[in-house]
């Protein structure tokens, strides 16, 4: 599959552009003043105001261009930071598990960029709060959106390494395998492909599964293979949330394809990625629908692959 190969390369070729071109919708919807938070008061809501700041130091990060430096310097002001740390512990519920997530990602983001330690205090309560939560709440490994525990788990398994928490990482590992074990409960394929949502459910259960040491390669494949070759691009959403879902599986299909090399997964990246991007409508029209969130699901699916060390 040498032409899939290729179209890798000229896709690498042009996505710093397409995070600078993604990245300039969040850099103005979280100046934003949609709700009180004082740190995270743009984008409609907590969570999608959190990645939009994800999104402004990953596109330094792989541009290089610090044009949004300033900005995120304003926006995570320490005063401000310490109100939204003391938001978090009174409100235990609050975001769980899917912002608090983020929030990891976010400060994993910061210091890698920048090598500040201001998100670390916050981001240390935070990866404390989804143990708590984990011990108190079995993962399901089918939860759907914003109960993905899936993408909870997989965040707080990076931020362990990073911090090389053996207990935490531990934690995670220990909580996918458990997760391995309930696969004969999965949904069908035509169940799944029911669902109009925003996170891409067996993609990234099978991602966090092979990084988290639950499924080796060729499990994977043996396990998952023929749903993710099966994937199409969604080229009709059904609702507001729909319009992401290319961009969830993408990243996940990138993460698969890094630790099997199979191309078929190379080419489902590719698949999901183009027929997004093709469409600026999908990510930069409506502000309330796509604009405030969609923009930096698609940096989050770039920047895997151009991370990706060949």
């Amino acid at each position: 599959m040498a032409d899939v190969a290729e179209r890798l390369r000229a896709f690498l070729v042009d996505a710093p552009h397409w995070v600078d071109v993604l990245a300039a919708v969040p850099a103005a919807n979280v100046q934003r003043h949609d709700t009180t938070h004082p740190v995270f008061h743009g984008c409609i809501d907590w969570h999608s105001a959190c990645h939009g700041v994800w999104s402004l130091l990953a596109h330094w990060g792989i541009t290089g261009s610090d044009k949004y430096a300033a900005l995120v310097d304003s926006l995570l002001e320490p005063e401000a930071l310490a109100h939204e740390g003391a938001d978090l512990v009174k409100k235990p519920e609050f975001e769980m598990p899917y912002g608090r997530a983020w929030f990891l990602r976010l400060a994993l983001e910061d210091r890698r960029v920048t090598r500040s330690t201001r998100l670390n205090s916050m981001a240390r309560e935070i990866a404390d709060s989804l143990v708590r939560f984990y011990r108190q709440n079995t993962p399901d490994p089918f939860a759907r959106e914003y109960r993905s525990a899936s993408w909870a788990l997989t965040n707080l398994l990076d931020y362990a390494r990073v911090e090389k928490s053996a207990a935490i990482e531990g934690f995670v590992c220990d909580a996918a395998k458990r997760m391995a074990l309930e696969l004969d409960r999965a949904p069908s394929v035509e169940e799944e492909k029911t669902w109009p949502d925003f996170m891409a459910v067996i993609p990234n259960l099978a991602e966090l599964l092979h990084r988290a040491d639950a499924l080796d390669a060729a499990a994977v494949l043996g396990v998952f293979g023929p749903r993710l070759y099966a994937l199409k691009p969604v080229s009709q959403p059904r609702r507001a949330h729909h319009h992401a879902l290319n961009f969830s599986r993408a990243w996940s299909l990138f993460a698969l394809y890094e630790a099997t090399l199979d191309e078929r997964l190379l080419e489902g990246y590719l698949d999901h990625m183009e027929a997004t991007l093709l469409r600026p409508s999908w990510w930069r029209g409506d502000y309330r629908e796509v604009a405030h969130w969609v923009p930096q699901f698609g940096i989050f699916a770039l920047q895997r692959a151009l991370q990706y060390r060949r």
